[in-house]
């Protein structure tokens, strides 16, 4: 259109000079309404130029995320799953002595494998994060082993993770706890710093409180909340200690 219009003047501007019946002043009104609609059309083929190098850029990326996302589906597709066997393995390779140990809840987060110890058992005094005996009798067994594992593997490290119920912390405000998160800290801390006492060194152990939002059960009985109610011990590499998408999912017991 812009095309046309400029034409559509060039053409009235010398049409109406060559009649006579254009003073000199249309002429130069007409003649620079001509150049005014000549740069406008210069500028929008300039612009389409540059949109339709856009799209291209465009289009060339999205082939290429697309030829991405198959490799990674590929590979995913291609990679063995892991059998229960393997991870029973994996838990003993890492584990040693607990891996035969009816007594303990195995657990698996993305690379790193672990055990659980759940509410059912009593894990902290009513109200606090102070260890029960209990709790301290199954620490100091697992303390003897992290203590060796990480002693002996220098890429070995220890991650501790707290969990609570959905229960909320009111009584707990005039101790300073602010929430369940909070409360689930201090408790992985309470773990960590008695697994410390018991020889593990305490620059390879690490903690982390996910108060309510990581529940294994979501329902809502006492039986729930126990479970939910958590502590979780886990053993790896830096790599195989970032935290998954999910809750530790239970492997063996």
């Amino acid at each position: 259109m812009k095309k046309i219009a400029m034409s559509f003047v060039a053409l009235s501007v010398t049409a109406l000079l060559g009649s006579g019946c254009v003073s000199l002043d249309e002429y130069n009104r007409l003649q620079k309404q001509y150049e005014t609609e000549k740069e406008a059309n210069v500028a929008m083929s300039a612009e389409v130029s540059r949109q339709d190098g856009e799209i291209s850029k465009l289009r060339s990326h999205a082939g290429a995320q697309e030829a991405r996302i198959k490799e990674l589906k590929d590979l995913l597709d291609a990679k063995p799953a892991d059998t229960g066997e393997d991870l029973v393995k994996r838990i003993q390779e890492i584990w040693g002595g607990l891996g035969g140990n009816g007594d303990w809840e195995f657990v698996q987060s993305g690379g790193a494998v672990g055990v659980r110890m759940d509410d059912s058992g009593v894990l902290f005094k009513s109200g606090s994060w102070d260890l029960t005996d209990n709790t301290k009798k199954k620490l100091t067994e697992l303390a003897g082993i992290i203590g060796k594992k990480v002693k002996s593997d220098a890429n070995l490290f220890v991650r501790v993770d707290g969990h609570t119920d959905t229960d909320p912390v009111k009584k707990l405000a005039a101790k300073g706890i602010k929430d369940n998160v909070h409360l689930s800290t201090m408790r992985a801390m309470a773990v960590k710093d008695f697994l410390v006492s018991q020889g593990v060194p305490k620059d390879r152990v690490f903690v982390a409180g996910f108060g309510e939002y990581w529940p294994v059960t979501n329902g809502s009985t006492s039986k729930d909340k126990q479970r939910n109610r958590r502590v979780e011990v886990y053993l790896g590499d830096a790599d195989a200690l970032s935290i998954g998408a999910l809750p530790g999912a239970q492997v063996s017991k």
